[in-house]
């Protein structure tokens, strides 16, 4: 071989391994794993497999970004919080912004979409605000981040029941075990409908927060490059059909 084809091959082998690195680079900080809890309709279990509204939108976001998805794990809400701090998972969602996540995940600067919570009670209770809560039973989801001011009230004036699943609440409010509960709107619209439940009300003016609901990235093994990426694919995202199909499907918009 003459000196002139040495030298080729030399450069197409070493432009390879630059590509091979490269390119294992990249795959490497893709997250891979994500978990989430059960909380329809964003996320729904079907099966084997997790589906619902966030769900959807965090496939396609991932689709567009040429990321691969090992697999989308369900779990009780405090769990999947564990799993993502200790860095067993790339990323969770559906979850709303606080100041001590930010200690174990990153924030894309885009939310998948925005939640209002507020207060449902069954009959013909008479709830103009807070105050008309005083000396009842209010039941609450564990690990679910509700709002300070709202904490203080009700653990001042009411009696509190956690429960570790919001249809658990609308079960125990059905049936007379709860005087009110917390829930974001289209999930309790949906358990409602679900459940076949009947005299179930939201007190839609009185909102316990409203606030945007992200994926959330683990510090341990995602890069902020990737997470500023998915952020901008997630808002060029939805502004596509696709995505407004999807927000019918679940939502009825």
């Amino acid at each position: 071989m003459s000196r002139h084809a040495l030298k080729y091959l030399a450069t197409a082998i070493l432009l390879g391994a630059m590509v091979a690195f490269a390119t294992m680079g990249v795959a490497a900080e893709k997250p891979t794993r994500l978990v989430c809890d059960i909380w329809p309709p964003y996320q729904t279990q079907v099966g084997d497999e997790v589906q619902g509204f966030s769900t959807e939108i965090v496939r396609a976001v991932y689709q567009r970004l040429n990321a691969p998805i090992e697999s989308i794990m369900a779990y009780p809400w405090k769990r999947t919080l564990q799993i993502l701090e200790s860095g067993n998972a790339e990323a969770l969602f559906s979850a709303n912004h606080t100041i001590d996540r930010e200690t174990f995940a990153f924030y894309p600067a885009e939310i998948l979409f925005e939640s209002p919570w507020v207060i449902w009670t069954k009959g013909s209770k008479n709830i103009q605000s807070l105050e008309d809560l005083k000396g009842e039973t209010v039941g609450v989801v564990m690990g679910y981040s509700y709002t300070p001011s709202f904490w203080d009230f009700i653990q001042t004036y009411c009696k509190v029941e956690e429960v570790t699943a919001d249809d658990i609440n609308f079960k125990k409010l059905n049936i007379g075990r709860l005087d009110a509960i917390v829930a974001e709107y289209g999930n309790g619209r949906y358990l409602v409908e679900q459940m076949r439940l009947e005299g179930i009300t939201p007190h839609k003016d009185i909102i316990i927060k409203k606030d945007g609901l992200h994926i959330i990235f683990s510090r341990k093994n995602v890069s902020r490059d990737f997470v500023r990426r998915f952020s901008d694919e997630l808002k060029l995202f939805k502004t596509t059909e696709q995505y407004k199909a999807l927000r019918h499907k679940y939502l009825g918009e």
